[in-house]
């Protein structure tokens, strides 16, 4: 049997060291960690950049004429809005058909806003954005800078990804009903992740990820949703009974932690949540008494409860809006797994790469 000690992993035989370049991309900020298992975690190179999104975004806003955007399918957020203010200026966006995923999971959705989706226009009335979500050379050379090589054993990217939903079903519904099938499947937290060569066709965000590492690079990849990458993050901290909670710029997201399995999983869009609002909801998913219909129709993703839990629990908040637990009544310690909160999630995918590396090895 395979075991920890300290952040290296073991073998009966010998020690494996083990690098992983974890990448955890969010709404606002895409956090970088360099683990190597030889070093303690606070020597470990880490990085908090912008998110892609964000930056390109910037970068459109500079651009005084018609745009052509080619390259991956990334996070829209920041993108689509800038993208949207471009158009009302007057000027054509033109998408290829891979980025306009980044926009909406549907592209007939993407036209109805303004968007042109299809090759670049003749003529050269078009600057081009070329977007990419994941670029492992930039990485790599600014490390260098640095006397550092990257050389990772594992590349693990978490990104959140809706999916693409069938013809008349909400992208958040289609979201929530994966994640609880998952669940149900197995609700061990290091389990939820694909490897490169296992992710569903309908996770076009993640599979395009794992492109963007393939141009370059033959390493090993495996993806997460960036939801399950912080509750796995704050796995550390747990002890017995604790509610997780991830305070995105997006998403909030709440797990129920019973001898570290997750038995309640709810979902929200941050911007929709008071602090009473969310206290209310987190009090009610505790004791199983939380309707995930309630929280679909509060534009919410959804709610369930395999296992309630009676009486006061631990609640364990990360994220960067976890202050809103401030104004709450509940219990809370901030989550700073490795000694830094806007590691969670970059942690939480070191520790689903040694989780499939066990088994592998084991297998």
């Amino acid at each position: 049997m395979h075991h920890f000690e300290g952040s290296e992993l073991k073998t009966p035989n010998s020690e494996l060291a083990m690098r992983i370049l974890a990448i955890d991309i969010g709404a606002g900020t895409q956090d970088i960690l360099l683990f190597d298992s030889k070093k303690k975690i606070e020597n470990c190179i880490s990085l908090v950049l912008p998110t892609p999104s964000k930056f390109y975004a910037a970068k459109l806003k500079t651009i005084e004429s018609h745009v052509y955007i080619r390259g991956d399918t990334i996070g829209g957020g920041s993108l689509a809005r800038a993208i949207l203010s471009h158009i009302q200026k007057g000027y054509r966006v033109v998408m290829e058909e891979s980025t306009a995923y980044s926009i909406r999971n549907n592209l007939d959705e993407v036209k109805s806003m303004g968007i042109e989706v299809g090759a670049k226009p003749e003529g050269n009335h078009f600057e081009e954005l070329e977007i990419h979500e994941i670029n492992l050379p930039l990485l790599e050379h600014f490390l260098l800078n640095f006397g550092e090589e990257l050389q990772p054993n594992v590349i693990a990217i978490a990104v959140q990804d809706h999916g693409v939903s069938p013809s008349g079903v909400s992208d958040r519904a289609f979201r929530f009903e994966n994640m609880e099938r998952m669940l149900r499947k197995d609700n061990r937290p290091e389990t939820f992740h694909f490897l490169e060569d296992t992710i569903p066709d309908y996770y076009l965000r993640m599979k395009s990820a794992v492109a963007a590492v393939k141009k370059t690079s033959s390493i090993p990849v495996l993806v997460m949703d960036t939801c399950f990458s912080a509750i796995l993050g704050c796995l550390e901290e747990v002890v017995g009974p604790s509610l997780v909670v991830n305070v995105g710029n997006g998403h909030t997201i709440a797990a129920l932690l019973l001898e570290r399995k997750v038995e309640a999983l709810y979902e929200h869009h941050t911007h929709e949540l008071t602090p009473q609002k969310l206290e209310g909801d987190l009090r009610l998913l505790i004791r199983g008494e939380l309707s995930g219909r309630k929280v679909y129709e509060e534009n919410g993703h959804g709610a369930f409860t395999l296992k309630p839990h009676l009486g006061e629990i631990p609640v364990i908040v990360t994220g960067p809006n976890r202050d809103l637990f401030k104004e709450t009544s509940l219990q809370f310690i901030y989550a700073a797994p490795g000694g830094n909160t806007m590691m969670t999630g970059p942690m939480g995918l070191v520790k689903a790469a040694q989780f499939w590396m066990i088994n592998k090895f084991e297998g």
